[in-house]
């Protein structure tokens, strides 16, 4: 029988290692505990070096305070930090590098060179660091700040260097941070350079704009709207895109919590709910927030790597986040689909032809008929907002039974019938249904409905939204239900089969933030014309222009595109005409 192995103590270079392990986890992790101290340090200027994707050699310059010469050492002893002094303190953070762990894990993990100079010292302090001990110190002229040289990453802990990635992805992924911090802290000059080339510069004026073109592109930063709200204690500034401005993945998000850049699923969720139905599905705005609130509101002591916050009220901050990006949009103007000459020929007058019979209960109930010829854009009115207008659009016809074909003052636009109707139905549900009756269908016969454990669970958390909506449900027994009256939008529908489908829907979709957005979508999607029914001009003509009137008509409350237009130019090309 094998004895149990004794329990002891690790030599004190082993358990450097290894808590480095949890704080330095790569080279990326170094150069964040880099910034974050220079930050701290008052400085104005960070110049980040980086070659062999951090693993040769970080090098981290700034002209903040510097470190006095009696601390240097003291700097690199592990649980030293000059941020906190007692358990207290924890409880309100304000700084960024507070944790103790930093320097020495960096030091545990590479030889460190440091030059710093305090404020009001005549000379600075030279030092080298070796598997975390000082081999070599002298007095050196130096400006005042300091630079820290961290080479050989991981080399004397090979496992670790064995599972990072490639240098160029680990070098990507310094950039990104770089570009993040640059975001952040508009006010600091920063400056990266990579195996020799100048990754990325900025100027340090304190216009965030300026620095978002440095990161992203010039174009992008003209684009972006300006964000300021406040409630409930939350701040909530910076950039955000329109909904013509959009990206692939959601890295383009970047979110800063009382100065220091998180990784918060939650808050991104909320930046992209704020944009639900605006954009396809797949697609992601691009957003720059400074959100601010009482430190004691937010833990920031609970992650190894300073990467995530807690909060006391995370719902308020989501909430003022989707009000402040809603706000932003509301307030600028919208964005034109084509030049001067469309925006002459919208404010030619449109009377709405009628409707044959067959369309008449699903399409009238949005064509608001007792208002005179609508000018859209009178003369002298105030500008809509943040949404993708139409151009006036002359109906040709219809494509596979899916798509009416239009033509516009530049080129050719196909429109999604069923996508375009459900987007029309959706904002007419949460602008308010008629209230007089004539929104909703009493049945002659009622129904009975058997739901699955999943659509009764649906079914009770939307309760009061569907019946704003026009549903009459009533229980019956354990599993089903009496279904007494409907929406009018759903006459002349298999009502069981609406039903389940909606109540799928509103269980599985959690893209629209509210309950009432995602009934209304639910609704709106399984009483929309659908592809492969004919539809005559007159209710092709209705179709636009009631989509028109919606203030978002570039997309269906799911996020995908209503319209897809081929420009003059692009047919000109096709045809060889350019």
């Amino acid at each position: 029988m094998t004895a149990s192995p004794r329990i002891r103590v690790l030599p004190p270079e082993v358990a450097a290692r290894i808590a480095a392990g949890e704080v330095i986890e790569r080279p990326v992790s170094v150069v964040r505990e880099l910034l974050d101290n220079a930050i701290d340090a008052g400085a104005s200027r960070i110049t980040v070096t980086v070659e062999g994707g951090g693993l040769e050699l970080i090098r981290v310059v700034d002209d903040g305070c510097g470190i006095p010469p009696n601390d240097v050492e003291l700097a690199f002893e592990r649980h030293a930090t000059s941020k906190i002094a007692s358990a207290d303190d924890l409880r309100c953070v304000a700084t960024l590098g507070f944790r103790g762990e930093a320097l020495p894990s960096i030091a545990a993990a590479a030889d460190v060179e440091i030059v710093t100079r305090a404020q009001g010292e005549p000379l600075g302090v030279h030092a080298v660091l070796v598997e975390g001990r000082v081999v070599r110190r002298a007095a050196r002229a130096a400006p005042q700040g300091t630079s820290i040289a961290v080479r050989s990453l991981f080399a004397r802990l090979p496992a670790r260097r064995s599972f990072l990635s490639s240098p160029a992805a680990e070098g990507r992924a310094i950039a990104v941070l770089v570009s993040h911090y640059a975001l952040a802290y508009p006010a600091i000059a920063f400056e990266l350079e990579a195996n020799g080339r100048r990754v990325l510069a900025t100027a340090g004026d304190g216009v965030l704009r300026h620095a978002f073109a440095a990161v992203f592109d010039a174009e992008t930063a003209l684009a972006m709207l300006d964000v300021d709200h406040a409630e409930g204690g939350v701040s909530v500034s910076g950039l955000t895109s329109p909904p013509h401005v959009h990206r692939g993945t959601r890295s383009a998000i970047s979110i800063f919590v009382n100065g220091r850049w998180v990784s918060s699923r939650s808050l991104t969720f909320a930046v992209a709910d704020a944009y639900a139905g605006l954009l396809p599905s797949d697609r992601f705005p691009v957003a720059t927030l400074h959100v601010r609130l009482p430190p004691d509101e937010v833990d920031v002591n609970v992650h190894p790597a300073k990467a995530e916050v807690r909060f006391r009220d995370e719902r308020a901050v989501q909430r003022a986040i989707r009000h402040a990006l809603a706000g932003a949009m509301d307030r600028s103007p919208a964005k034109a689909w084509s030049g001067p000459e469309a925006a002459a020929a919208r404010t030619t007058a449109i009377t709405a032809p009628p409707l044959s019979a067959r369309l008449r209960p699903r399409l009238e109930l949005v064509a608001e008929p007792t208002q005179a010829p609508l000018a859209l854009v009178p003369s002298g009115a105030a500008p809509r907002s943040q949404r993708e207008m139409l151009p006036l659009l002359r109906v040709v016809g219809q494509m596979a039974q899916a798509y009416v074909v239009a033509e516009g003052p530049d080129g050719l636009y196909l429109v999604d019938q069923h996508a375009a109707h459900e987007r029309v139905l959706y904002d007419r549900l949460l602008a308010g249904l008629p209230r007089d009756g004539s929104a909703v269908q009493p049945l002659l016969e009622p129904l009975l409905v058997e739901l699955a454990a999943p659509e009764a669970a649906a079914l009770a958390e939307h309760a009061e939204a569907l019946a704003a909506l026009g549903f009459d449900l009533e229980p019956f027994g354990e599993r089903a239900w009496i279904l007494r009256q409907v929406p009018i939008l759903l006459g002349g529908r298999d009502l069981k089969a609406a039903l389940h489908a909606i109540l799928a829907d509103l269980d599985a979709g959690r893209r629209l933030p509210t309950i009432a957005e995602r009934a209304a979508a639910a609704v709106a999607c399984h009483a929309a014309v659908r592809a492969g029914m004919q539809l005559s001009l007159e209710e092709m003509r209705q179709l636009l222009e009631d989509l028109e009137r919606t203030p978002n008509p570039r997309t269906c409350p799911h996020g995908r595109p209503t319209i897809v237009h081929l420009s003059t130019t692009d047919l000109e090309r096709q045809f060889g005409r350019r």
